[in-house]
């Protein structure tokens, strides 16, 4: 990803449909599943209720999460609405059908992946009582590494590529400039790739997770 495009662009319609978009973004996006599949489900015994359903747990889970999603983002939906009526030299979406299915595309994505990212920390409740400081850690990178501080383009050269190498610019930074018309079609393939590359790496590390950590929650409980 060549980033001197991004910052030419950088504008102060921009950056307020950047800040806009994030907050969207951070209540469509990001899933907290990590703490109820790590507390109340593997610690507090509450999954043995989900092991007598004809339906695996991911997906139970999954659809437990959705109508918080659409709740929060509504919200911030309305909201960006509302500038966008009454304060609309501020606010710039692209009108490219094609880059608007793609962000669509790639928020469905990112909410798979943020998702199955999280619910893997939570699951790592099988194998250690208190994973508090990992999630609190993961946390901070998704925060940072996403764009939630500021845009990745303005990071140094050297913490740009490693952010584009990780997972968490792909759950909200990379969707966002997307949605405001700041990607080319290349680089909208490239982010739908890398997507795909962490959500398979995830889906794996989630089936692995569960087939051995549910041995020990059947074994010896918690």
């Amino acid at each position: 990803m060549k980033n001197s495009s991004f910052a030419a662009n950088w504008t102060i319609t921009a950056a307020t449909t950047y800040y806009f978009l994030l907050t969207i973004a951070g209540a469509m996006l990001n899933s907290h599943i990590e703490e109820d599949v790590a507390v109340l489900d593997i610690q507090q015994g509450d999954l043995t209720r989900y092991l007598i359903r004809p339906f695996p747990y991911y997906w139970i889970k999954f659809i437990e999460e959705i109508p918080y999603r659409i709740l929060q983002g509504t919200y911030g939906i309305l909201i960006m609405i509302f500038f966008t009526v009454f304060f609309g030299k501020f606010i710039s979406l692209t009108r490219d059908p094609i880059a608007i299915l793609a962000t669509i595309l790639m928020a469905v994505m990112a909410f798979f992946i943020m998702f199955t990212m999280k619910m893997n920390l939570g699951l790592s409740a099988f194998w250690f009582k208190d994973s508090r400081g990992a999630f609190e850690l993961v946390y901070i990178m998704i925060i940072v590494l996403s764009g939630g501080v500021i845009p990745l383009f303005l990071f140094p050269k050297i913490l740009q590529t490693i952010a584009y190498l990780l997972p968490f610019a792909y759950t909200a930074f990379f969707p966002i400039l997307a949605l405001q018309g700041q990607l080319t079609y290349l680089q909208l393939l490239q982010a739908i790739g890398m997507q795909t590359i962490w959500l398979g790496f995830f889906i794996v590390l989630n089936r692995i997770m569960w087939s051995r950590g549910i041995k020990e929650f059947t074994s010896h409980g918690q």
